[in-house]
């Protein structure tokens, strides 16, 4: 009587405990997208009004928000929305920091949007986003005057010299960026190899960096008439390489030389994009099973659920002091899936499209 006394209450206790972890209302930083350092200035005078401030602190989070996991020909169409959908999708904010100063406010905000409601209305736009990952990319630029066969690194080079100029107000980006170090060595390098530059792989160069697995290299060509642009990235060992065409302008017109550098690194970006784009049409279905005995897996499994972005949703179809099995719909194909767990450190394997964890 006894021994059946105590396994009822061990199951009693594991299903209580599975309970508490599965109906748990903790909110997780996983269902929001935070932005920081929201910088909203106006002149304080006597038509100041804290609540607009707040306003433009929401639309500007939101614009940013959008630039960072759309790419950018969906983001021109759908960075202007009205500010009660805007509102809609505010999870929390909070005032960082504020001052009045010769009669102006200055604040820093930080806003937290839900994030099942922006990929909602993403959705109804018939638009697919990208994980909000940010990347360091060793970039090396080079300019070459085809005419005179002149090659200009470093503080010669006008886009080695502005890249790193205040960014626009429109894009955060996704990319940092470290800049090649002046190496003379790297000049004769380079120099040595001007006639078959496009086709140089720049082992030599790259291999000088911690960053030598995520890099792009950015050449333009100069003629009377154009700017003809090279751009050869890999990040991430996945590579891609494209050429783009501008009109030629005076390198002394600071405006034009920061406006083309802008176009770069949103090309740059959208590329970073497509790498992690989130294709919602794909659907799969599958079924985890965690043994119901190791609680705290059942936890770290709901928890890195949360947290996987290619999960569009899940839920706990059925657990008994045996099996706990969730349900899971995802935005992407089995081995994908199973790399994301991977990074948790949870291996999986899949018989009969029921998953379970190897232990």
């Amino acid at each position: 009587m006894k021994k059946i006394s105590k396994m009822f209450l061990y199951n009693f206790f594991i299903l209580f405990f599975i309970y508490l972890f599965i109906f748990s209302t903790n909110i997780v930083h996983a269902n929001i997208y935070k932005i920081e350092n929201i910088e909203i200035s106006d002149e304080y005078n006597t038509n100041f009004n804290k609540d607009n401030i707040i306003d433009k602190a929401f639309q500007r989070a939101f614009q940013i928000l959008i630039s960072k996991i759309t790419i950018s020909k969906d983001y021109k169409l759908i960075k202007n929305q009205n500010l009660r959908l805007i509102k809609s999708f505010v999870d929390s904010f909070s005032v960082v920091n504020e001052k009045f100063e010769d009669n102006k406010y200055y604040g820093i905000f930080e806003i937290s949007f839900d994030k099942n409601k922006i990929l909602t209305f993403l959705r109804s736009k018939n638009i697919f986003h990208s994980r909000m990952i940010e990347k360091k990319v060793l970039f090396i630029p080079i300019f070459i005057d085809s005419e005179k066969g002149n090659l200009m690194l470093f503080n010669e080079n006008p886009f080695y010299k502005n890249w790193y100029y205040e960014e626009d107000n429109d894009h955060q980006y996704l990319l940092t960026y470290i800049l090649q170090n002046e190496d003379l060595d790297d000049y004769k390098l380079i120099q040595e190899r001007i006639n078959f530059i496009e086709n140089y792989d720049f082992k030599e160069i790259i291999s000088k960096y911690e960053l030598n697995e995520s890099f792009i290299i950015f050449i333009v060509f100069t003629d009377n008439n154009s700017f003809k642009t090279f751009s050869k990235l890999s990040i991430n060992s996945i590579e891609s390489n494209f050429k783009q065409e501008f009109q030629r302008f005076s390198l002394e017109d600071q405006d034009k030389v920061k406006e083309l550098i802008r176009l770069i690194k949103i090309k740059y970006d959208d590329e970073w994009k497509k790498i992690n784009l989130i294709n919602t049409s794909i659907k799969l279905n599958i079924q985890l099973n965690v043994s119901s005995k190791n609680i705290f897996m059942v936890e770290k499994i709901e928890r890195i659920l949360k947290e996987i972005e290619l999960v569009e949703k899940y839920y706990i179809s059925n657990f008994d002091n045996q099996v706990t099995s969730f349900v899971i719909l995802s935005n992407s194909t089995p081995d994908k899936l199973m790399k994301e767990f991977q990074k948790f450190k949870i291996n999986l394997s899949s018989k009969n499209n029921i998953w379970t964890i190897n232990e």
